[in-house]
C-alpha cells in the first residue's frame, strides 16, 4: 500500500460586482443586515469581478504560483505543481481561478466546475449560474460536465440556510479525496 496525500489550495473568488459599497460598509462595522441590504441594491446575475478583483486574483498568483517567486538565487523552493483546478460554476469563481492560476498549452491542467462549491445559495441574483451553454462559450477551457442542467435549478428565491451550504462544500472536498485521481 502507498500512501498518497493532496495537497487542497483554497481561494476565496476576488471582489464582485455586488460587493464594493456593501465590503466598504462592512469595513465601517454596519450590522449584517445593513450588508446585506447593499448587496440586494447592487445585485446583478452572476456577479463578474471588479477591475479589483482581477488585480486581487493576480496578486495571489504572484504571491503563490508565480515560477518567478521561487527562482531567486538563493531559494530552493518551486512553484507548486498543481494536478487540478476546481471551482464552482460562478463566473467569479472560475475568472479569479483562472487569473491565480493561469494554463497555457504548455502547462495544461483539468479544470472542472463543481455546483457544491457555490457559495450560500438563493435570493440574490449573484449566486446563480449562467447556464451550462453560456459558461460553457464563456470559459471553453474548463469541464461542465458535472452539472447536471442547463439552467441554474438549484437557485431559489429563498436564502438557502449555512447548514445546508457547509453540507455541500463537504460533499465537494469529500468527492475531490475520494474519487478523483489528482
Amino acid at each position: 500500500n502507498t500512501l498518497t496525500s493532496k495537497i487542497l489550495y483554497i481561494v476565496r473568488h476576488g471582489q464582485a460586482l455586488h460587493n464594493p459599497r456593501a465590503e466598504a460598509a462592512k469595513a465601517k462595522g454596519c450590522s449584517m443586515e445593513e450588508f446585506f441590504e447593499l448587496m440586494r441594491q447592487d445585485d446583478v446575475l452572476d456577479a463578474e469581478l471588479t477591475p479589483l478583483g482581477r488585480d486581487q486574483a493576480k496578486r495571489c498568483f504572484h504571491s503563490y504560483f508565480a515560477a518567478d517567486r521561487f527562482h531567486h538565487e538563493k531559494s530552493t523552493r518551486r512553484s507548486p505543481k498543481v494536478d487540478l483546478i476546481v471551482s464552482s460554476p460562478l463566473s467569479r469563481a472560475i475568472e479569479t481561478a483562472n487569473l491565480v492560476y493561469p494554463t497555457t498549452s504548455s502547462t495544461p491542467v483539468p479544470k472542472i466546475c463543481i455546483e457544491d462549491f457555490r457559495e450560500v445559495n438563493g435570493e440574490l441574483l449573484n449566486g446563480k449560474r449562467r447556464s451550462k451553454t453560456e459558461l460553457l462559450h464563456l470559459y471553453p477551457s474548463w469541464d461542465f460536465d458535472m452539472l447536471e442542467t442547463d439552467d441554474d435549478v438549484l437557485w431559489t428565491p429563498e436564502m438557502e440556510a449555512f447548514e445546508a451550504a457547509a453540507e455541500r462544500g463537504y460533499r465537494g472536498l469529500a468527492f475531490l479525496l475520494l474519487k478523483r485521481p489528482e
